[in-house]
């Protein structure tokens, strides 16, 4: 395994900030307003996981992933933010850098995050490398639709029972 996964730390903070705004940029580029896209801030985002890490809700859980040149990838889940949540637990993220794509890195966060579990997530519309691969570890559409409030960008709610194995 080229990489190793650990639960982010406030020391992580400002690493994992650029790494989440370098994400958003590579994948989410044609998908969202590219003036929205340039307009996210390291820094910014390095705060806000700072926040999350002295303020944690309760039940939610996050992880990077780390190879020989630093954070190659982050996830988060937790409990159901819908009203009408398809399970009790949520995929919030899984953002990984295009240079780790295809290394396996995206699987092991999935399994640390929620391992076996019913869960269900967001993904944005048109992202069919994420929708792909969540299709591979049982996600389906189930047809609800949202828009996300800062871009109006269109995400899709995708779900899945528990894995037998």
């Amino acid at each position: 395994m080229p990489w190793t996964i650990a639960p982010i730390t406030l020391d992580d903070a400002d690493e994992v900030g650029g790494v989440h705004v370098r994400v958003w940029q590579e994948a989410y580029a044609g998908l969202m307003p590219a003036d929205y896209l340039d307009g996210l801030d390291p820094v910014a985002f390095a705060a806000s996981w700072r926040e999350r890490l002295l303020e944690p809700r309760p039940g939610v859980r996050s992880w990077l992933a780390r190879d020989e040149r630093g954070v190659v990838g982050l996830t988060t889940s937790g409990p159901a933010r819908d009203e009408d949540a398809p399970t009790p637990c949520q995929l919030y993220a899984i953002n990984v850098l295009a240079r780790a794509h295809g290394t396996g890195v995206a699987h092991a966060l999935l399994d640390t995050a929620i391992g076996d579990r019913a869960a269900y997530l967001w993904v944005v519309e048109g992202n069919d490398r994420a929708v792909g691969f969540y299709r591979k570890c049982g996600f389906t559409d189930d047809g609800v639709r949202d828009l996300l409030p800062d871009t109006g960008t269109p995400e899709v709610r995708m779900s899945r029972d528990a894995v037998t194995r």
